[in-house]
């Protein structure tokens, strides 16, 4: 494991881990949830790497060890995550591995940035976990009123009061930048969710045309699975699987959105998702 840095577009250095493996054929980037630190995916990308895949972590701009500045100062967007930094760390990935095969697996906001990274066309793999759109009216009853208010009141409220989203107070997730708040915020109101908001030349989700995995997880309260099978269509050309993973099949109580990365998960979730990557080989 060793700890490097990777300059973006924008001039910002994202904190990043490489997840060295034995053998160097093969590239795992992983693209964060919203406000989750890249440590918490540290076990799974050691089960990676140790299984022969090499994997790369990160932070994007304004997240964990990448927030190298008073975060009121930060100016990157939730786009510029995909455009930018996504976009930087495949460069990176490109230019250091060049004869490796290159897969990402993007976890919810993870999932949707792939499609906005300009050289996501040149992967050979995804893997989607809990990928949706966040439009708030894919929710029902009681937890669609809590979408409605968060995305119309609360995320605007606090990020214009603070500056940022004070999401540490409420959630236990990093706090997110202005702009980040700002645009995910308008995004839940939209029903194209960020197709309404992103240039269709900014867009590449109709160029990747390889196979995808897309997973949804049952009383995931971050992602119905309505809106997961939602953004799946949005990659027209991917050749997609999907799983639904239900806990009473893995006898648990629940998984929930951010479970499957859990090291109790590593002798069944782990190893069907490292199987699913070594087919790429």
């Amino acid at each position: 494991m060793v700890e490097i840095e990777i300059y973006t577009r924008l001039g910002y250095k994202l904190a990043a881990t490489l997840y060295n493996s034995t053998s160097s054929n093969h590239l795992l980037i992983i693209a964060s949830a919203t406000g989750v630190k890249q440590q918490f995916y540290r076990k799974f990308a050691e089960y990676i790497s140790a299984n022969g895949i090499t994997v790369i972590t990160f932070d994007y701009t304004g997240i964990g060890q990448s927030l190298k500045q008073p975060i009121q100062t930060v100016n990157t967007s939730a786009a510029d995550w995909g455009r930018n930094d996504l976009e930087a760390v495949l460069q990176f990935a490109r230019e250091n591995f060049q004869d490796a095969k290159l897969s990402v697996l993007g976890h919810s906001i993870g999932g949707q940035l792939i499609g906005l990274a300009k050289s996501s066309t040149s992967i050979h793999k995804m893997i989607l976990v809990a990928a949706q759109s966040g439009y708030w009216k894919w929710w029902k009853g009681t937890n669609r009123i809590k979408m409605w208010l968060n995305w119309h009141l609360l995320f605007p409220v606090l990020t214009n009061l603070f500056g940022y989203m004070p999401s540490k107070k409420i959630s236990g997730m990093e706090n997110l930048p202005k702009n980040v708040a700002r645009q995910w915020s308008n995004w839940g109101r939209k029903k194209n969710y960020l197709f309404d908001d992103i240039p269709a030349e900014q867009q590449h989700f109709h160029k990747i045309s390889v196979s995808m995995l897309s997973i949804s997880i049952e009383n995931d309260f971050y992602a119905p699975s309505d809106s997961v099978d939602w953004l799946i269509e949005k990659y027209s050309n991917a050749v997609v699987r999907k799983v639904h993973l239900d806990p009473k099949d893995l006898q648990v109580s629940s998984i929930g959105h951010f479970g499957i990365f859990r090291e109790q998960f590593a002798a069944s979730i782990w190893k069907n998702l490292l199987n699913e990557l070594q087919e790429t080989n």
